[in-house]
C-alpha cells in the first residue's frame, strides 16, 4: 500500500523535527559547563581545584558535587602540601563548597581533611579537620595550580 501525500508529507515533517532535534540536544550539550566554570557560578574561584580536571557531576537541587582529576594531585601552595584523591566530592553552594572529601593539607606533621571552604567577600576561609579556620586572599586562588 503506497502512503499517500498527505500521510508522506506528515512523516517526512517528523523526520525533520526529529533531526532537528538530535541536532539540537548535541550542540547543547557542547556547551556543557566546565567543572571550573561551575565554581565560577556560584561565586568561587577556579584555584580551589588543579589544573587536570577532566570530569564531574553536579546534582543542581541538593548542590552535590563530583569532581576527576587523573591521578592523585600533589600540590606545594603557600607553604602547605595539598593532595586531591580522586574523585573530590562536596557540596556547592553561593559562596562555600561543604561536606568536602577528597582533598588533604599537611600541617606540621599531620595531614587532615579540608571539610570546608566559605567565601567571606576578598577572603576564602578554609576549614581544616573540623577545628581550624585559615583564611587566605581570593587572589591567590584564581589560577588553578599544576600537580607535580
Amino acid at each position: 500500500m503506497a502512503l499517500t501525500k498527505p500521510k508522506r508529507d506528515t512523516l517526512d515533517l517528523f523526520f525533520l523535527c526529529f533531526s532537528l532535534g538530535l541536532l539540537f540536544s548535541f550542540a547543547k550539550g557542547n556547551n556543557r559547563l566546565s567543572a571550573y566554570q561551575v565554581l565560577q557560578s556560584y561565586n568561587l574561584p577556579v584555584g580551589l581545584l588543579p589544573n587536570g580536571v577532566f570530569g564531574y557531576t553536579l546534582d543542581r537541587y541538593s548542590g552535590r558535587f563530583s569532581v576527576n582529576v587523573t591521578s592523585n594531585c600533589n600540590l606545594h601552595v603557600a607553604g602547605y602540601e595539598i593532595v586531591y584523591s580522586s574523585p573530590i566530592t562536596g557540596v556547592i553552594s553561593q559562596n562555600n563548597l561543604g561536606n568536602i572529601d577528597g582533598v588533604k593539607v599537611k600541617i606540621a606533621f599531620i595531614w587532615l581533611n579540608i571539610l570546608n571552604v566559605n567565601r567571606n567577600q576578598d577572603q576564602l576561609v578554609f576549614n581544616i579537620g573540623g577545628f581550624v579556620d585559615k583564611s587566605f586572599p581570593i587572589s591567590d586562588f584564581y589560577s588553578s595550580p599544576n600537580c607535580r
